[in-house]
């Protein structure tokens, strides 16, 4: 038999406004998602590059109306979740017959309404005019919890990985947290924290993640990949992985004595030179 599905009233509500960021250009604007989760609006304009996390929990029914403050249309895909193809976020594709999903016209609204079926981390991107409006910083990570588990984000940190504006710098630099020189993660020594890594560049369809003090290759726990737990206990590794475009993939890591550390993001694949990309500066703290 066929479960019913959940009526509205019984469905958490979610607002995800589209809208400019302060500063850019007309051929590199800054855009931004402003997540409204209750009755009080966001404050104009977070100054980043990148959407929030969106937090989820497994299992339970949200309805997300996505509003477009743009003067241009707009799409939300839910990367990597298992949903119904009508409300996927791919517009003129997703959806079956004469229900095709509709690209979001400036001014108007599309609810997307799902149930998310497992814990993980994952992706929410624009889906129309790609490359201007990811660049534009149309990009974020939805973090899927377990029922009855809290979300602390001073321990749960994702960390994306995504493209410049400047077609010059794609060809030499990555954008972490939407920042080439992005400000330094820090971790207190003692504390294990969960890192959720994503890539969403342009045109870099393997990179390399490593986790170095001066020149040694610290370690790290491998928890999760493309939005599911790997399975059994797993020992700490090298601090090394290799990340696709559009895959995530998540860590635990306790630092150790306090001191300097650093993400290192380059160029991914068999043979060297891997270069060197991007770097996330880690300041350990006691």
């Amino acid at each position: 038999a066929t479960s019913a599905r959940p009526s509205d009233d019984r469905r958490r509500r979610v607002r995800l406004l589209v809208r400019r960021n302060a500063g850019g250009s007309r051929d590199a604007p800054f855009y931004e998602y402003a997540i409204q989760d209750g009755v009080t609006s966001p404050s104009p304009d977070s100054g980043l590059r990148y959407g929030r996390p969106l937090v989820l929990t497994r299992g339970e029914p949200v309805s997300i109306t996505v509003v477009n403050q743009l003067d241009e249309p707009t799409a939300v895909h839910w990367h990597g979740i298992e949903l119904e193809s009508y409300f996927d976020g791919v517009p003129g594709f997703s959806g079956a017959g004469k229900r095709l999903a509709p690209a979001i016209a400036p001014g108007d609204s599309f609810v997307a309404r799902f149930t998310p079926p497992r814990a993980g981390t994952f992706i929410y991107h624009t889906h129309f005019d790609e490359e201007r409006q990811q660049l534009a910083g149309l990009v974020g990570p939805i973090v899927v919890i377990e029922p009855g588990v809290r979300y602390d984000p001073a321990t749960d940190r994702a960390i994306i990985i995504t493209s410049p504006t400047s077609f010059a710098d794609q060809q030499r630099l990555v954008s972490v947290d939407g920042q080439l020189n992005p400000a330094p993660l820090v971790l207190r020594a003692g504390v294990a924290y969960r890192l959720r890594f994503l890539n969403m560049t342009v045109r870099r369809p393997t990179l390399q993640v490593d986790l170095m003090r001066d020149s040694t290759l610290l370690q790290w726990r491998l928890i999760a990949a493309d939005g599911a737990s790997l399975p059994g206990a797993h020992s700490p590794t090298q601090a090394h992985r290799l990340i696709a475009l559009g895959e995530t993939f998540d860590v635990e890591v306790t630092p150790g004595v306090p001191g300097d550390q650093r993400l290192e993001i380059r160029i991914g694949g068999r043979f060297p030179p891997h270069t060197l990309l991007g770097t996330l500066p880690v300041r350990v703290v006691p």
